[in-house]
């Protein structure tokens, strides 16, 4: 008998054969396991995962029968069987395991032996009764596998479970990934749409070749930023670990920071650079500079716009597993695997991929071994979450050849948090003697300002930047502002809007225009502009900081004016707990630095009273790190699962809507009604992208203002509910009072 892996059309002749797939995955395992010694462990597991469809059961199913099977599992107990009467090996074998039966619905639990079968752990699904998939041997031998003996890490000291359970996220992202890709072969009929980037090397000489025209600098500021780009560029040989780049705001950090990345992957064979942001808003100006020096082609922006393994189920697909043999529905949970050599993407992408146990996050993981990862504006690294994450980045810098940069103007004390054996080395050559020369902006505090108060200050200067914090703040200020010249930013705007908008800022800056902007957060950090004054409510000092960045940039006067003030608005109803508390702390900053709290003492003074308000359980606030550490006997008793469902950056999660902006994205659309695959559009799509909170989508959604293209993406349906100053609206009933931090 003939077993198949995927069907694709009627004609049997031309679906895959269940060895075929097997041997394929087992390949592709091999060869990216291949530079952090996984790949034996992942090539085992790529052989079993599939065994289950050796079932006549299964076969049937794929003929076209109503029949419920569990494929993956049989894989899992087979490895466990396999090796059961050697010690050595038990514990690989349970790595194996958890890999294999979560590599669909994701890595479970460990549970207990009292586990019934229904309750999904791996022990539930350990002893769970199977279909005879017996028939596996004719064609894969198991006597032939090599199977290693012992784990081929270095554990953190006091934190060795926590190596190992992240040794088995490795190994499984091997997995998903190489069944991904091999399914996505053969239902391209063996065409690979992936490939064709350029890769490090190339990358390092086209940017150096761009970054020649900064040799000869025709300003101080220039010369400054010129200096530190060549420091930076002269520590690129250092060997890869951790560093820190402490850059005032002005200073050129952006590409300083690309450009080390790139020269010192270069030089130590690393693959690729991994750019992580706070927000997607910020991507937008990186990603932007990054591709106009090194092309379109080779630059990937990656958030969780297109995460539709987890969304799809919002708007009708069903991902239960008995589903999965449809190649086509697996598909739709193809997310990107970051095989480009130049990756923007955010906190939430990053970090969620991490510690989570689903197919379409994790399979990214095992590209980011062997990568320089550089984390933009540090000091917004998420605070709950703060202990686990940087265990995390320190797996990935000991055990995977990865580098690390922690870079901003307002470094945290981010040494705290990592194991005692980590060493961070800083880049840049005295960030003292840096902010000297770039303080170019009094920070003043402004007291109480009511929204009337506000804008008459806001009236009385021709150019002026407001940033506030939450999304019903600003909409209400722009209202407020009657004259020529005010613009609104805000993540209810599409990237390709906002982006046109900040072209019509920065012309009004350089023509000498009125302009006024109102702006949540997203103007804080990565977008280039330099006002003569602005405004910032209340919030923590690092975001202070960052607004007065936008101000007197280019030291065209001799000072700029920041004013800090206290909100007196019925647009605030409340201020988000993150933000209150960074506040709160901000305020006796001001009080106690008043001659210049932007300086380096009154940042490290903010971070160390911001810390120590908090107890040392606050970093792991979820408890992630325990999920890791039971310490049973003989055991890996690890909760996949558990972590990732506490491992929520943005607790209120997002939904993404299409808007149908302009003519390109009304084309698109057209074509993703009509394609097979209609998540091959997701990339083209995201500059077209609203990512709003799931009652928000509820909202828009209960007075049919959303219609679901092939079950894929969720499209706005009436231009009226979106203003061309102030992007999407929400119907009152929606909520949303906080600036939405997408990711």
């Amino acid at each position: 008998m003939t077993y198949f892996a995927h069907s694709n059309e009627l004609d049997r002749s031309r679906w895959q054969g269940l060895k075929d797939h097997l041997v394929n995955t087992g390949n592709l395992a091999l060869n990216f396991g291949s530079d952090t010694e996984i790949s034996q462990f992942a090539y085992i597991a790529a052989l079993l995962h599939d065994i289950g469809k050796y079932s006549q059961v299964f076969q049937k199913k794929l003929d076209g029968a109503h029949l419920k099977v569990d494929h993956s599992t049989a894989g899992a107990q087979e490895v466990i069987t396999l090796f059961k009467d050697n010690p050595k090996q038990q514990a690989i074998a349970t790595i194996l395991a958890y890999c294999i039966v979560g590599h669909h619905g994701g890595m479970p639990d460990y549970g207990s032996v009292i586990d019934l079968e229904m309750e999904g752990t791996l022990q539930a699904r350990l002893k769970k009764k199977l279909e005879d998939y017996s028939e596996y041997t004719q064609e894969i031998d198991p006597s032939k596998f090599v199977f290693p003996d012992y784990i081929p890490i270095k554990p953190i000291q006091n934190h060795s479970l926590f190596s190992i359970a992240f040794f088995t996220r490795m190994v499984y992202s091997i997995l998903v990934d190489a069944d991904f890709l091999d399914t996505e072969t053969f239902m391209n009929n063996g065409l690979k749409p992936r490939g064709g980037y350029l890769g490090v090397e190339e990358l390092c000489k086209t940017l150096n070749q761009y970054l020649e025209k900064f040799n000869h600098p025709d300003s101080p500021i220039n010369v400054k930023r010129t200096e530190t780009l060549k420091t930076c560029l002269a520590k690129a040989a250092a060997t890869p670990g951790l560093f820190t780049l402490t850059v005032p705001t002005g200073g050129g950090k952006t590409l300083t920071s690309l450009a080390f990345a790139l020269n010192h992957a270069s030089m130590h064979g690393l693959k690729r650079i991994i750019y992580v942001i706070p927000y997607t808003s910020i991507i937008e100006q990186n990603a932007a500079e990054f591709k106009k020096c090194l092309g379109d082609e080779n630059v990937l922006e990656h958030h969780s716009n297109f995460e539709w393994g987890e969304k799809s189920n919002r708007i009708g697909t069903d991902l239960s597993d008995d589903k999965s043999y449809n190649a086509i529905e697996k598909l739709k949970l193809a997310a990107e695997n970051w095989d480009i050599p130049l990756v923007v993407t955010t906190n939430v992408q990053f970090f969620e991929s991490l510690f989570s146990n689903r197919p379409s996050r994790c399979r990214k993981l095992h590209n980011i071994a062997k990568s320089v990862i550089i984390f933009d504006e540090a000091q917004m690294l998420p605070r709950e979450y703060l202990q686990p994450c940087l265990y995390a980045v320190f797996e990935l810098v000991k055990n995977y050849g990865a580098t690390a940069v922690f870079c901003t103007a307002t470094q945290p004390a981010v040494e705290q948090f990592l194991p005692e054996e980590a060493q961070l080395q800083e880049l840049s050559s005295d960030p003292q003697s840096l902010y000297d020369f770039y303080r170019r902006v009094k920070v003043k505090n402004a007291g109480k300002l009511t929204d009337a108060e506000l804008i008459e200050h806001l009236n009385e200067h021709q150019q002026v930047l407001c940033i506030v914090n939450t999304r019903k703040h600003a909409k209400g200020l722009f209202d407020g502002i009657v004259n020529e010249g005010r613009f609104h930013l805000s993540t209810l705007m599409c990237p390709a809007h906002r982006k046109e908008t900040i072209a019509a800022i920065r012309d009004r800056l350089r023509l000498n225009q009125s302009c006024r902007v109102i702006s949540t957060q997203i103007m804080e950090a990565g977008i280039d502009v330099d006002f003569p004054v602005g405004y910032r409510a209340i919030s923590g000092l690092d975001s202070i900081i960052q607004a007065a960045g936008r101000v007197n940039r280019e030291r065209k006067n001799q000072s700029g004016d920041l004013y800090v003030f206290e909100p007196d608005s019925s647009f605030v109803k409340r201020t988000p707990v993150y933000i209150q508390q960074g506040a709160d702390v901000a305020r006796s900053i001001l009080r106690d630095f008043r001659d210049d709290p932007a300086c380096m003492e009154a940042i490290h003074e903010y971070f160390k009273m911001l810390y120590d308000l908090q107890d040392e359980r606050a970093f792991d606030a979820k408890g992630i790190l325990g999920c890791f550490e039971k310490r049973i006997p003989g055991e890996l008793n690890f909760d996949f699962k558990t972590a990732a469902e506490k491992f929520n950056l943005i607790q209120d999660h997002s939904v993404s809507v299409i808007i149908p902006y302009n003519e390109n994205a009304i084309s698109l659309l057209q074509e993703v009604g009509s394609h097979r695959f209609p998540y091959q559009y997701s990339r083209k799509l995201q500059v077209f992208t609203v990512n709003i909170y799931e009652r928000e989508y509820q909202a828009l959604e209960s007075i049919g203002l959303i219609d679901v293209y092939s079950d894929t993406y969720a499209v706005l349906n009436n231009m009226s509910y979106y203003d061309m100053d102030t992007g999407l609206r929400i119907p009152e009933s929606g909520g949303g009072e906080a600036i939405f931090f997408d990711g």
